[in-house]
């Protein structure tokens, strides 16, 4: 051992300490210690292991007997480094660290959460190497970072977590004029005393573009932040995350903007939207809750602002592919009518969706994925009744997966499209029908054709691609729900349970013989399945807890026991023996 010269303990999160002996394991080389969780110090006269050129992890100890950083002013290091507990850490061994003649590429600082008066002389006699990428600050106990911070001309990522004091980044001693020509990646998180970028009489920032290679913005519990720095424009910005921010109130200019995750009043989310309309691909917009009539009225405007633009984006489709809304109380259904290329929409707690917007839905033709939860309001459709033209059986052509929960007022879903191939609808306790009226009235013809056969088939025509959907059904905890009725020709999968208001399952001639799957849990009033057709695709049958069920219907009852799975209540065999198929027989053989 004492001739190795890599040891690899990244990891190993039970690690509690290192061997006293590791100083006369002097051939060592790298020695990797990050990721170790419980690893509370290191051994003393570290600094003797004069060959270690890597050492990603150093925990400073609090008792004599530990080694300080200042060991680390002996040893070549660089690459990664880690400095932990650096509350246990004086000015004078920070300095004797020597980290400025170290070329670390990457470099992490983590106090821990308590307070210590001495942090910033700490932190000053931490300069690293002019040539370092990376720095993350943690748990850091002063108002401002010292000059060094600000002259890291080669920094590509900067992560700051958890500076509870911190009210601005910079000092006046910093040039004014100065900007990071290559950061990359910028997080601030956790600095809820963080009013501005730059001490108070730097106006000359505001000529500058402090961040011109930026493209990972995160901004997030920064509570007294106002203003993005200097010119907020970010021209190589691709992702930004701005949440828990209520202060900022600045929209910045991205044109290569692509995705938008941020949180704020309605009317500034719309503005961010308005300003990066022709860039986004993935877009998550969080309303906070205290919008008033004024800021109402304000985001009316500024989707107008959205809507208008149409006018600026000189033909080009949207490439917006990512949509999801919370909280939006106002201008909800007329956003979509703008991304037609949109395929996954996610609607959260919106109390501006009462009715099914059918007229914006014909303009998604691509949706692929659309998710509607906690939406109190939503009822189904308007009090008008709806199109029975071509258009509205078209609705959502391409619509594949559709989740709807905890919509309390739901009574009715749109009407489905062909193209579906999952449904799960869950605690919407006034569900009447999960099928839409198309369905429910026998309107059939976008979903079946008949051909010279009597066998039901999907019809290709009704969806962008050829072959048949195979759709699949999940109902939960929807009391309201009484029957299922005209279940759709494509169903091949159907899952039932909590449902206490459900009496019956109907089915139109020929849609049983192709079911594969029957589940039915803990329905207490269901009494009867329907009987019109043998189940003879059925392969998983599964009726557990329901009490009402007294009899399965003759076609179901030919099936029991050749099946691939099934569980149902012993009473629906009656006293007919059940045999086993011989491929589920196993045999033991023992040989005295």
């Amino acid at each position: 051992m004492y001739n190795l010269q890599t040891l690899n303990l990244s990891g190993c999160i039970y690690l509690g300490g290192l061997p006293r002996q590791l100083k006369y394991m002097t051939t060592l080389r790298h020695l990797y210690t990050h990721g170790c969780s419980q690893l509370k110090s290191m051994p003393r006269e570290l600094g003797k292991l004069t060959c270690l050129q890597t050492l990603t992890c150093f925990v400073a100890g609090s008792e004599p007997d530990y080694s300080n950083v200042g060991e680390l002013g002996k040893l070549n290091l660089g690459g990664q480094l880690e400095l932990q507990n650096l509350e246990n850490v004086t000015a004078k061994d920070a300095a004797v660290a020597n980290l400025v003649n170290k070329e670390l590429r990457d470099l992490t600082l983590r106090w821990s959460a308590g307070e210590t008066e001495d942090d910033s002389r700490v932190l000053e006699n931490l300069k690293p190497h002019d040539g370092l990428h990376a720095i993350r600050i943690h748990f850091y106990g002063s108002t401002t970072f010292p000059t060094w911070v600000a002259m890291l001309q080669n920094i590509v990522e900067i992560h700051l977590f958890d500076c509870r004091k911190l009210q601005w980044l910079f000092s006046h001693d910093c040039d004014t004029t100065f900007a990071f020509p290559k950061l990359k990646h910028l997080t601030l998180e956790g600095l809820v005393c963080l009013e501005r970028w730059w001490e108070i009489g730097n106006g000359g920032m505001q000529e500058e573009i402090m961040f011109p290679l930026l493209e990972k913005l995160l901004i997030e519990d920064c509570k007294k932040l106002t203003a993005l720095p200097g010119q907020p424009t970010f021209p190589n910005l691709q992702e930004a995350i701005i949440l828990d921010c209520p202060r900022l109130t600045t929209v910045a200019k991205s044109p290569k903007l692509s995705l938008l995750l941020i949180a704020g009043r309605e009317d500034q989310l719309l503005l961010w939207v308005a300003r990066h309309m022709t860039s986004l691909a993935e877009l998550t917009l969080f309303c906070r809750k205290d919008n008033t009539e004024t800021t109402l009225a304000a985001a009316e405007d500024g989707f107008k602002e959205v809507v208008d633009g149409k006018e600026e984006w000189n033909g080009h489709d949207l490439p917006l592919a990512v949509l999801k809304l919370c909280h939006f109380k106002s201008v909800l259904p007329g956003m979509f009518a703008c991304f037609v290329h949109l395929q996954d929409l996610s609607i959260m707690s919106c109390d501006a969706l009462v009715h099914w917007p059918e007229r914006e839905f014909q303009a998604l033709v691509s949706l692929k994925r659309l998710e509607i939860k906690y939406c109190s309001n939503l009822t189904g459709y308007a009090p008008a009744e709806p199109s029975t033209s071509a258009e509205t059986s078209q609705l959502l052509p391409c619509l594949e997966y559709m989740y709807i929960s905890d919509c309390n007022s739901l009574v009715e879903v749109f009407n489905i499209s062909a193209s579906l191939r999952y449904i799960e609808i869950c605690c919407c306790s006034k569900l009447e029908s999960p099928f839409g009226r198309r369905l429910q009235q026998g309107q059939l013809a976008p979903w079946i054709h008949q051909g010279s056969s009597s066998v039901l088939e999907v019809s290709s025509s009704s969806s962008p691609r050829a072959g048949p959907k195979h759709l699949q059904v999940n109902l939960r905890r929807c009391a309201g729900l009484t029957g299922l009725l005209h279940l759709p020709p494509s169903l091949k999968r159907i899952a039932i349970s909590y449902c206490d208001g459900l009496t019956s399952l109907e089915a139109p001639s020929g849609v049983l013989s192709w079911l594969e799957s029957l589940q039915l849990y803990e329905c207490n009033t269901l009494s009867s399945l329907p009987d019109a057709q043998a189940y003879s695709s059925l392969r998983c049958l599964d009726i557990d807890d329901c009490p009402g069920l007294k009899t399965l219907p003759a076609s179901l009852q030919q099936r029991l026991g050749s099946l691939e799975w099934e569980r149902i209540d012993a009473h629906h065999y009656g006293n007919k023996p059940v045999l086993l198929k011989p491929k589920t027989w196993k045999y033991a053989i023992r040989k005295d």
